[in-house]
């Protein structure tokens, strides 16, 4: 029993004795492994969190994209002459184009939209894009029943309902948001110099007008652009049927 005791405490001495551990060089390369390991982590958890953030970036344009040239195009569709809804209207502007501005970024016409019955009359429709903006103004006449003029529109102001609303933002406008077609020629669009309005021959002689919605959200993905384009027929002084007289 004695001697068995006295082993073991040599043992313990011998052990407490030595010098043996983890050298520099074996600390050094466990250090690097580890470093490696949480930079592949970091990168994989970074290239997970870029995938999400353009994923949400590219369904964030599309979504802008696709309601902004669906409420377009549906109105677009609408255009009519104020004389088309009312025999009462006498006056060449009443009977001239459905169209008042075409440029190529902004058109404004008369839009035959939530217009029951013709119980409001045309509303006043224009889409503007302006500083990546694109912008939605309505404004209904302020009487349904118009004089040997037509219908009339008030002012902006006090007593004014115009209704605006932003349908989409970060708009790119390097090409033309708006390209206009006549019958004669439905295949080489308008030619039209940044800021310049067509003129109101070609405004009565519109047919059909490309809507391209181009959108790219400044975000941390970097994602390329969302890009649709609609044509809408236009038949203009054809769009609708008078709903008094024949």
């Amino acid at each position: 029993m004695m001697r068995a005791l006295a082993s073991s405490r040599a043992r313990v001495r011998r052990l407490r004795r030595s010098d043996d551990g983890v050298t520099m060089p074996e600390l050094l390369v466990s250090i690097m492994v580890l470093a490696l390991l949480m930079s592949c982590v970091v990168m994989m958890v970074t290239a997970g969190q870029r995938i999400s953030l353009g994923t949400k970036e590219r369904l964030d344009q599309t979504n802008d994209a696709t309601i902004s040239i669906e409420r377009i195009s549906r109105n677009l569709r609408t255009a009519v002459l104020q004389s088309q809804l009312t025999s009462s209207c006498t006056l060449s502007s009443c009977t001239d184009s459905a169209f008042l501005k075409g440029t190529r970024t902004s058109v404004q016409f008369y839009a035959d939209v939530d217009n029951p019955k013709n119980t409001i009359g045309p509303s006043r429709v224009t889409y503007d894009v302006t500083n990546g903006v694109l912008t939605e103004t309505v404004q209904k006449p302020d009487s349904p029943t118009p004089d040997a003029s037509g219908y009339h529109y008030c002012t902006s102001g006090v007593g004014c309902v115009i209704r605006t609303t932003i349908l989409a933002r970060n708009v790119l406008t390097t090409s033309a948001f708006f390209s206009y077609y006549t019958a004669a020629d439905p295949v080489s669009a308008i030619t039209l110099a940044s800021g310049v309005d067509l003129t109101s021959s070609q405004l009565k002689s519109v047919d059909s007008i490309d809507v391209f919605v181009q959108i790219q959200v400044p975000g941390g993905a970097n994602v390329a652009g969302s890009s649709m384009i609609q044509r809408v027929a236009l038949p203009n002084a054809d769009s609708v049927v008078r709903t008094t007289g024949t």
